[in-house]
């Protein structure tokens, strides 16, 4: 039997063998079926996948914006803060709104002059807040809310006074050895103490370092990063961070 030669078998077509151009995905089936189905497979998970990533990506920065991490150092925070704790700051807390620009995309809300108000509320007396050092603004620090602004602050006979008032402070490590005040805590600033009163750099001692010592004494609010929220290591020490509401007391 003499054999056709390659040239001419590769020469036929369908139409020549009388069938239709689609005769041979007709005749099978399966295998295109299986390669659509393939195909759309890849897609779903490329885009699930995509889907995937773009979501982590805007929790983490919607989680970076409220919350940040701090690591202690020092004894300051002594007894309610050790060295080396770390800790959740809720940076939520103190936002704050300019009101012109809500009023100016909702006209239905005052403008309140055009001044920032607190989306929650302010820092107060007892809040224990990190912020960034005014004099050193590459350096975080954690301290105590002890003055808000117009509070007259005085420590003396290692009693911290508020407007006259002794506050109670059952969390002290030690009562002051110094004296300090009395001043007046300026609007938009505040007056901050460590809870180790004997071993603590703060409002009582920085305006040694500054030539216009009423205003080095005190805390920016635009410095505050936010309140410490929770303890997450070492283990024993997980939970909520012991912040109070300190209220001077009565005469």
């Amino acid at each position: 039997m003499t054999e056709v030669p390659a040239s001419l078998e590769l020469a036929y077509t369908s139409a020549d063998l009388g069938l239709s151009p689609h005769a041979a995905e007709r005749a099978f089936p399966y295998e295109k079926r299986r390669r659509r189905a393939t195909s759309a497979r890849l897609r779903r998970v490329g885009r699930e996948l995509a889907e995937t990533v773009i979501l982590a990506v805007l929790i983490f920065f919607a989680v970076k914006a409220v919350v940040q991490n701090f690591r202690v150092e020092g004894s300051s925070m002594e007894p309610t803060l050790s060295g080396e704790q770390y800790l959740l700051v809720n940076k939520a807390l103190y936002f704050r709104v300019d009101m012109e620009q809500v009023h100016r995309f909702l006209p239905f809300i005052s403008d309140d002059g055009g001044r920032e108000r607190h989306l929650f509320r302010a820092p107060r007396r007892g809040d224990i807040i990190v912020f960034r050092f005014h004099l050193d603004t590459s350096r975080d620090f954690i301290k105590r809310v002890i003055g808000v602004p117009g509070d007259t602050v005085e420590v003396r006979d290692g009693t911290v006074y508020i407007n006259g008032a002794p506050l109670k402070e059952d969390y002290i490590l030690a009562s002051a050895n110094y004296s300090y005040g009395p001043k007046t805590v300026p609007d938009g600033h505040y007056f901050v103490l460590g809870d180790n009163r004997r071993n603590s750099f703060d409002s009582h001692a920085w305006g040694s370092n500054c030539p216009q010592q009423q205003q080095c004494d005190f805390v920016p609010e635009e410095n505050i990063i936010g309140q410490a929220w929770v303890s997450y290591w070492p283990f024993d020490s997980l939970g909520l961070i012991a912040n109070r509401n300190l209220k001077p007391q009565a005469p």
